[in-house]
């Protein structure tokens, strides 16, 4: 575990060129808003995308930015997570897979990078830096970059059709501007720097208060409905306190923070949460307020970062301050963050008066500084996770698949099979892709956590908590979640977390749209810290093959003639097999780097897939079918279920019944590989 804190090796952003007013947004909705939008919000203007621009785009140029500023090449980067809510990454194209992070390791060169996404609403870049911090922590990474290209004026758009009068839910979409966030994150050199405090979690109780999905008008597009009173009412007392009690938890006055950056929402929101901890310390905290909603409007996810950088180029923020970051997001998600400043003020201030990689809006020329080369590292599990228990949930016969249903029924199943109190679950993660109504925002684990009640509304002060979010990488997302809670548990931050996945077919009542081919299922389970410390994961490897890149994309299309959104995909025929190699070469190197062979696995758990599928899996790796755990109610493909499914045929959990002989026994190993779109190999050792 590194004993020194994450730091902000780097920030970089990006502005598209547009500037748009708040006058022009009122002045172009179809009925009239008659609110004083700009004196109530702060906001006279913000930045739109151009016609040609979308999220990847900025979070492409967001990154350039920050690779200018970075000690670090995009080679040398361990994890990439991109963070954005967004996925428009095309004209009334929604991106479900390749997941962005992936598109953007082939685009920018992050070839040795973990990659996944992460949504969790306006939180979503710092549960992202906090998933970061905990992996830096761990050691399983020596530097990760986090990014978020917040493409959302089309939300604007889409109210300006449909808003009618100022108390319209979609009145907060009017306060939206675009713009792209990185930042680079490695460990400090130097004791006392970075995050020296770093707190999050979810009031799943609030978790509907804010809704984003698309339109049911035949105009298409995507809304957000915010209840604003509410969500205000909700923010500011949590925020405020969490942000007092981890000042005095650690120590602090708050006259010790040079500056405070809370979500950049509305004026009226920021100073009510400013005037909220300034009563606590019985102090004035105007003078360290950072308000940044003049020109650029709600960012979104980028909101805080923006901010930082806007204020490091300005000349506010300074080498040595202390900077009090009052986290916020639909869902509802609470934190804080104290973070003391390294150099990086100064060197980005040189850079821009040196006209060498200036923040320019993302446009001044590439240039990366040069970076020893760094040792491998080991990412051998401290103390293992295990799953405690396992379980699965499918449609009713003759119902329609929901989302939100499957995993309540799967949830309260593996809780029940675990028998545990439910209230120590600290981390819960959903890493379904194809959901209900296509929701965006919240995250599916917030709105989940809020129908368990798990910690749904703790106090501030109460050190009982739960914090939720999705991970989204197609297929291998549920492996990537299994990993995370192992790299947050040895950072110290968890005992116990809860993933969960569920797909539903979207296009299943879509006239003549073909299906994507998934099983229609649910899956939760469990995990914890392993009582004998050897039971559970061991090691983790993921491989990317961007030859294959394009052979699995899937879109949904939001605008278009049916009125109706859409799944399309391009997904070549056989794309399971053509991976088949790649498949051998990650085991091989996989293996070897564990100093294992084949004949030490007792046990092969392979994706829960078609029969044609395994039998060339067999094939491929030599193996004796009998080796090999494959469940019988696996359907078509079993997607992010394929790794719960394969444990619950293992016999990890009692839902089906007492194991048999066919099944592992203790101490037996066993190794977890999975498939999916980018092109990926996940592999995990797993001991029974």
């Amino acid at each position: 575990m590194n004993i020194n804190h994450s730091i902000l090796e780097s920030v970089g952003t990006y502005l598209p060129p547009q500037v748009v007013t708040t006058r022009e947004i009122l002045d172009g909705c179809v009925r009239p808003v008659r609110v004083p939008l700009e004196r109530l919000t702060g906001i006279r203007s913000r930045h739109f995308a151009a016609d040609d621009e979308y999220a990847i785009d900025l979070a492409s140029n967001a990154i350039q930015d920050c690779l200018k500023h970075s000690t670090i090449h995009a080679d040398q980067f361990d994890l990439l997570i991109s963070a954005n809510i967004s996925r428009w990454d095309g004209p009334s194209r929604v991106g479900y897979e390749p997941s962005t992070a992936i598109a953007l390791k082939r685009l920018m060169g992050f070839d040795n990078a973990i990659a996944f996404d992460i949504s969790n609403a306006c939180a979503s870049m710092w549960t992202a830096v906090y998933v970061a911090d905990a992996f830096i922590q761990s050691g399983a990474v020596r530097s990760a970059m986090v990014v978020s290209g917040e493409y959302i004026s089309h939300l604007t758009r889409t109210a300006q059709l449909e808003m009618d009068g100022y108390l319209d839910p979609q009145l907060a979409s009017l306060t939206l501007g675009d713009a792209g966030v990185a930042v680079a994150m490695s460990a400090s050199p130097r004791r006392g720097e970075g995050f020296t405090e770093f707190d999050m979690y979810t009031l799943g109780h609030y978790s509907r208060l804010c809704i984003a999905k698309p339109s049911d008008q035949p105009h298409g597009g995507a809304v957000m409905h915010t209840d604003a009173v509410q969500v205000t009412a909700a923010i500011v007392p949590h925020a405020a306190a969490h942000a007092v009690h981890v000042l005095k938890e650690s120590g602090h006055h708050v006259n010790d923070i040079q500056h405070i950056i809370p979500h950049q929402t509305s004026r009226l929101t920021i100073r009510g949460a400013i005037e909220e901890i300034a009563k606590q310390f019985q102090t004035d905290c105007t003078d360290q307020m950072i308000d940044n909603l003049e020109l650029r409007g709600n960012t979104a996810s980028t909101t805080h970062f923006l901010a930082f950088r806007d204020n490091i180029d300005n000349g506010r923020i300074r080498t040595g301050d202390r900077v009090l970051f009052a986290i916020s997001g639909s869902g509802q998600t609470s934190g804080t963050a104290v973070y003391h400043c390294n150099d990086l003020p100064d060197r980005i201030r040189r850079a821009n008066d040196n006209n060498n990689g200036s923040s320019t809006n993302g446009h001044a020329n590439h240039l990366l500084i040069d970076s020893p080369t760094q040792d491998s590292m080991s990412v051998a599990m401290s103390t293992p996770f295990r799953f405690e228990s396992v379980a699965m949930a499918t449609p009713v016969d003759g119902e329609r698949a929901d989302t939100l249903t499957l995993l309540h029924q799967a949830a309260e199943t593996s809780i029940k099979e675990a028998n545990i109190d439910r209230s120590t679950i600290e981390l819960l993660i959903s890493t379904g892709i194809y959901r209900t109504e296509y929701l965006t925002e919240p995250a599916l684990a917030a709105l989940l956590a809020g129908d368990l009640k798990l910690n749904a509304d703790q106090a501030a002060t109460d050190p009982v908590k739960s914090f939720a979010f999705d991970l989204l990488n197609g297929s291998i997302g549920f492996l990537n979640a299994c990993h995370l809670i192992c790299e947050m548990g040895r950072a110290g931050r968890i005992e116990r977390a809860m993933v969960v996945a569920s797909e539903i077919e979207n296009n299943a009542d879509v006239p003549d749209k073909p299906t994507i081919g998934i099983t229609e299922m649910a899956s939760a389970a469990i995990l914890s810290e392993s009582e004998d410390g050897e039971t559970g994961f061991h090691a983790f490897r993921f491989d990317h093959y961007p030859e294959f890149q394009d052979e699995y994309k899937v879109f949904a299309n939001i605008e278009n003639k049916i009125g109706k959104p859409f799944l399309e995909h391009t997904i070549a025929e056989g794309w399971k097999k053509s991976l088949l190699p790649c498949i051998r070469q990650s085991v091989e190197r996989f293996l070897d780097e564990n100093s294992l062979t084949n004949e030490d696995i007792d046990w092969w758990l392979p994706p829960q897939t078609s029969d044609d599928f395994l039998q060339g899996f067999a094939n491929e790796l030599e193996l004796a079918f009998d080796r090999m755990i494959v469940a019988t109610q696996r359907g078509p493909d079993a997607f992010t279920s394929s790794t719960p499914l394969a444990m619950l045929a293992a016999g990890v959990s009692d839902q089906n019944g007492n194991p048999d002989d066919t099944r592992p026994s203790a101490g037996d190993q066993g190794l977890i590989i999975n498939i999916g779109s980018g092109l990926q190999v996940g592999c995990a050792l797993y001991r029974f």
